[in-house]
């Protein structure tokens, strides 16, 4: 099965010079991959190859910026060792001037390539010193990086608890590092949807030229997601003093119920009414897009004591919880609008933004399965 391999590299002027602002530096306008790392530990197969290989490239960073979406190449000069990542050399978006202009030497570039034979789709994160002083910080503190030019090879544990250490310097905004996190839901997946997807409609699809191995294991951890996420409002309810008795995991026992859990008595709410709650987990940051299901909708839209339990953040050693209410107005709203479509025109699920709810409670969970 597919694994996505990642990297960090020390960035260089002759590195810096791929994107546009510094090109007038070198001649080089190209990333270097070193030759220990790319190919004998993650694409053996290229060892005689010059061939171009064309890949979908997702920039990301340096600071809290959108993903930048484009299509580049890795190929190696006749008589060179080293591979590179080439092509046209990367403009600032017109929308986004100095998105660039603060990289400087020994800035790093996190790469995580996906594919097993070759490269089938690249994400390049990139972390200044200048913007992102805390996450440069923990990297030069954490790895021991080479030379330069060079390049180490890190796990997905290691970047997830980079991440985990780092979260304080984007509050509940995207971190840099859920790049890595490939997708929470079935529908973040097929649809190639999620914070980091919010791009111009002609740019390419970072996942639609995955391999069969690389859709089935986003798959499966997206399913671990959600199971998850269930566990860990179980086992917030029950160190919050909620007994047997107080709640029911309806979605255990009937996979296709409209709802999560029902909890008889709600403890965080005066009087400690019924609720019903759908849970909606992540690993990334709160702001990760919620998707409800028609039917999910249409049971919100006609119970007004519903909540979202939204777990986010759940790889770090403290997941965290908001419990989001006013779903049923909102509900509702979008139910007349789904009325309204044309005929023969059905839509079986959608897209929200969590920030459209308000909050009711906010916890962590510290003993978590």
């Amino acid at each position: 099965m597919s694994e996505t391999k990642i990297a960090i590299k020390v960035l260089t002027w002759p590195d810096l010079s791929f994107f546009k602002v510094h090109s007038m530096r070198s001649t080089q306008r190209a990333i270097s991959l070193n030759h220990e790392i790319f190919i004998e530990r993650f694409y053996p197969g290229l060892q005689r190859s010059h061939d171009q290989v064309l890949f979908p490239l997702l920039i990301v960073g340096p600071g809290v910026r959108p993903a930048h979406r484009l299509t580049r190449m890795t190929m190696r000069a006749l008589g060179s060792r080293n591979w590179h990542i080439k092509g046209e050399s990367i403009h600032e978006p017109a929308e986004e001037p100095g998105r660039y202009g603060k990289l400087a030497d020994n800035d790093f570039a996190i790469m995580a390539f996906e594919g097993n034979e070759r490269p089938r789709a690249v994400t390049l994160t990139l972390v200044s010193a200048a913007e992102d002083a805390e996450l440069h910080a923990a990297i030069a503190e954490r790895f021991e990086l080479p030379a330069k030019h060079l390049m180490i090879e890190v796990s997905e544990t290691a970047m997830a608890h980079l991440r985990a250490s780092t979260m304080g310097a984007y509050r509940d905004r995207e971190h840099p590092l859920d790049a890595f996190i490939s997708g929470d839901t079935i529908e973040d997946i097929l649809f190639d949807t999620g914070a980091l997807a919010s791009t111009n409609a002609h740019t390419h699809s970072q996942t639609g030229i995955l391999s069969p191995e690389d859709w089935h294991r986003r798959i499966l951890a997206a399913e671990e997601t959600r199971q998850r996420g269930k566990e860990f409002f179980g086992a917030w309810l029950t160190a919050t003093g909620h007994i047997d008795d107080d709640f029911q995991w309806v979605s255990q026992a009937r996979p296709r119920s409209a709802y999560d859990y029902e909890v008889h008595a709600a403890k965080w709410l005066e009087g400690a009414p019924p609720v019903f709650v759908h849970v909606r987990a992540t690993r990334a940051s709160f702001e990760r897009p919620i998707h409800m299901n028609l039917s999910e909708l249409l049971f919100t839209a006609k119970k007004e004591n519903c909540r979202i339990a939204r777990l986010y953040d759940i790889e770090s050693a403290t997941p965290k919880l908001r419990m989001l209410t006013d779903i049923h107005a909102i509900a509702r709203q979008l139910i007349e609008t789904l009325n309204a479509l044309p005929d023969r025109v059905t839509a079986n699920s959608l897209q929200l933004d969590p920030g459209l709810f308000a909050v009711e409670l906010q916890a962590k969970i510290h003993n978590h399965p």
